[in-house]
């Protein structure tokens, strides 16, 4: 634990101006280190405009995590300011702890976000340099050279970091200045972590080189988030003219035939900001040159690019962004009288009489079945018109499974295709 006095300094320029003024509340993530401790005294002049409170996450990975918790609440009670602590389990084991770490905290501050809140972290101009350099070494685009953005949304609410312009020295300064105390996290000592091999080794070789340093970091960071501006709004525009809605989508499928007719550059860009768009991460570029080397393929051709949990697919001269999640469902579903039909998995809701009625014809008693298994042409005599059906009302073929095929009396009498029942006719 550390503490200092000497002449007190009252303000810090923080970046308040980012504050929307409809908020009310401020919600302070306090660690209880050097950098928590400063914002959060800084920000008690606002008591009366707003409503403060520190949150605290515990992970549970370091010997003293208890005593920082202790630490943070006392804190708050030292200052009358309304305190929330929550604790993560996390697998201390290798494999980038560090990134799992700062992903569940603000998965944590994420869900606890309502309307209107703001969060307001503690990270500095010295942070984004460490930030900038680490996304470098990593090979990043520009989004990840623009390091640590001055604010952003975050669950119902929004987060800003308003000491982002501000350097170590001066936290350090002021928390001397103002004799106030804080806890370090003996994590931060760990040369293991690559933010902390940067921040102890090769940032004071760097600054003292080049003693601008972190303030020059911090410009280009700048200059990468004008640019990622600048390039998303073409990726906006290129999306708004090449996107096509599809009644069986809930992304806006791509013109392929335009597509290929933009440069290779601006494609990437518009396939990165449409998966962006449907809170998915991008491919790398490997695969996304892949994709765009199959944009010309055979038109009967239906090649795709497989992402984390995504698939990318060409059908009928469009690209689709389809879900690779498996959903199971039985091979028959029977409807009988007063019953409805609820298969959740697909959308699905509708009555015995519902469906006979889209059919045109009348309740007889006739044994009437959803089925949704594929039968290959040697084993059933359905499989032909089956084919023919989806290739007349282009049911894309990752959707051919899961959708319902409607027998009666045990024979193919249409297909249920987004809520319309389609006969199938001679």
């Amino acid at each position: 634990m550390h503490s200092s006095k000497t002449d007190s300094i009252n303000v810090l320029p923080l970046s308040l101006h980012l504050i929307p003024p409809s908020t009310r509340r401020l919600r302070i993530a306090f660690s209880g280190g050097l950098d928590s401790v400063v914002l959060s005294h800084s920000l008690l002049s606002l008591r009366e405009q707003y409503s403060l409170m520190l949150w605290h996450v515990n992970h549970g990975l370091q010997s003293n995590a208890d005593a920082m918790e202790d630490f943070a609440r006392q804190w708050a009670e030292q200052y009358d300011l309304e305190f929330k602590t929550q604790r993560l389990k996390l697998d201390p084991s290798p494999g980038n702890l560090e990134a799992r770490a700062r992903d569940a905290r603000y998965g944590l501050f994420a869900q606890g976000m309502q309307a209107g809140d703001v969060l307001l972290t503690a990270h500095h101009a010295n942070d984004q340099a460490e930030t900038l350099l680490l996304n470098l070494m990593r090979g990043s685009g520009v989004a990840g050279l623009r390091a640590i953005a001055e604010q952003r949304s975050l669950g119902a609410g929004m987060l800003i970091r308003p000491l982002l312009n501000l350097g170590r020295d001066e936290i350090h300064a002021y928390a001397r200045a103002n004799g106030l105390n804080w806890i370090d996290d003996p994590s931060n000592a760990s040369e293991r972590f690559d933010r902390n091999f940067l921040r102890h080794r090769v940032m004071p070789l760097i600054e003292q080189r080049w003693p601008a340093a972190v303030r020059s970091m911090r410009r280009a960071s700048g200059w990468q988030q004008e640019a990622y501006e600048l390039i998303s709004q073409l990726a906006r525009d290129d999306l708004a003219r090449l996107g096509r809605c599809e009644s069986f989508s809930s992304h806006p499928a791509l013109d392929v035939a335009e597509l290929i007719q933009l440069p290779s550059a601006r494609a990437r860009n518009l396939i990165r900001y449409w998966i962006e768009q449907a809170a998915m991460q991008p491919p790398g570029s490997r695969k996304l040159n892949q994709l765009l080397s199959q944009l010309n393929a055979r038109r009967d051709a239906m090649p795709s690019i497989h992402a984390q949990s995504y698939s990318l697919r060409i059908y009928r001269s469009r690209l689709y962004l389809v879900s690779d999640e498996l959903v199971e469902l039985d091979e028959e579903y029977r409807l009988v009288d007063g019953e409805s039909l609820q298969i959740p998995a697909i959308g699905f809701n509708e009555s015995r009489t519902s469906i006979l009625s889209r059919l045109g014809r009348q309740d007889a008693g006739q044994a009437l079945s959803l089925r949704f298994r594929r039968f290959e042409a040697h084993e059933n005599a359905h499989a032909h018109r089956l084919k023919r059906l989806f290739q007349k009302h282009a049911v894309p073929p990752w959707l051919r499974p899961l959708t319902p095929q409607v027998f009666v009396d045990g024979e193919l009498v249409a297909l249920w295709v987004w809520a319309s029942a389609y006969s199938v006719g001679s």
